[in-house]
């Protein structure tokens, strides 16, 4: 009974806050709990997101505004390339995903989509080799700009095989591991060429959309989007062309 009324008294006194950080938190908890401890209070944060009350926004914020994770859904064309993968290369760390995924926030949908499989750098070859004896059709390792342009896009569908970069957020959906939505709008800003009709307005619209509908942890985003050395680059398009609060931003 007194738990629920503090969770009463929680959303009364942040009601229609865009955001509340991990301090603002801890201090109402103290106002009932004086001696409340470190270890306790995170007990508490975990209990407020498995009830669904909370959502974080990055590490030291939290939106009342409860969103769902974002699970792909897994074409059986992806599920067929993962299965024999996993199957010859046991252990290896993959993960794929079509730009499909991207339509539900897209204002123009694409004719063509690209299936996007990333590997660990030393299996690229192997990988590669494998999949054209396995007679998968219009596969390309690591394409340049004249290939993407002059053959790639010329296809209604095509494999794309590229480097995972390591500690890449992916996420285990139906025994597939497959992107995170922080990894897609990582991935879909930094590469341009490859991801041509994800590009200026529709990019915007992509994030705008994602950011409303689901949950998005943007430190790990951010820590992502370090790794690909676009840090600074995609906060200054968050900053000046979405929606995202700068608060979130600048935390």
């Amino acid at each position: 009974m007194a738990e629920n009324f503090i969770i009463e008294k929680l959303k009364k006194e942040f009601k229609d806050r865009e955001a509340i950080s991990r301090e603002e938190l801890f201090d109402f908890y103290r106002q009932f709990e004086p001696d409340l401890k470190e270890t306790t209070f995170r007990w508490r944060i975990h209990d407020l997101k498995m009830k669904r009350i909370i959502s974080p926004s990055s590490r030291e914020l939290f939106t009342f505004f409860y969103k769902p994770t974002f699970k792909p859904e897994i074409g059986e064309a992806e599920r067929k390339i993962y299965t024999r993968i996993a199957k010859q290369f046991p252990g290896l760390k993959c993960c794929i995903w079509s730009t499909k995924i991207a339509n539900e926030f897209m204002l123009h949908i694409p004719g063509r989509f690209l299936t996007i499989l990333q590997v660990e750098k030393e299996a690229l070859e192997p990988v590669y080799e494998f999949l054209k004896d396995q007679n998968f059709r219009n596969v390309y390792i690591q394409p340049e700009e004249k290939e993407i342009e002059r053959y790639i896009y010329e296809n209604e569908s095509a494999i794309i095989l590229k480097t995972l970069i390591s500690k890449s957020p992916t996420q285990r959906v139906d025994t597939v591991t497959t992107t995170t939505l922080e990894k897609l709008i990582v991935d879909l800003y930094c590469d341009k060429k490859l991801f041509t009709a994800f590009q200026g307005s529709e990019l915007i619209h992509i994030v705008d959309n994602a950011q409303s509908r689901y949950s998005i942890d943007f430190t790990k985003l951010l820590s992502y989007a370090k790794r690909r050395r676009k840090e600074t680059e995609i906060m200054e398009f968050f900053s000046a062309k979405t929606n995202i609060p700068k608060r979130i931003l600048n935390d």
